[in-house]
């Protein structure tokens, strides 16, 4: 499962126990809410990976050229 259909299937895990959780009341749904937002955090944060290596070779740029988000961030911040 790629990390985009996790995101997807945790999101909609999220919506049906908060829905529990915020309508009835039913206060396990508040920790399986909990839970998969915790799978949104960790799923978005692979997804980004992956969109940034696709973009980067796209534009024809080899794996781990250039400056890190890091460097950049603090290169900017020299100016």
């Amino acid at each position: 499962m790629s990390h985009h259909d996790k995101l997807v299937a945790a999101f909609e895990t999220y919506q049906s126990e908060n829905e529990k959780f915020q309508g009835k009341g039913i206060k396990a749904s508040a920790a399986r809410a909990r839970k998969a937002l915790q799978e949104i955090a960790g799923s978005c944060k692979e997804r980004r990976k992956e969109i940034t290596a696709e973009k980067e070779t796209l534009e024809g740029k080899p794996k781990g050229e250039g400056m890190s988000q890091d460097a950049a961030r603090h290169a900017h911040i020299r100016k």
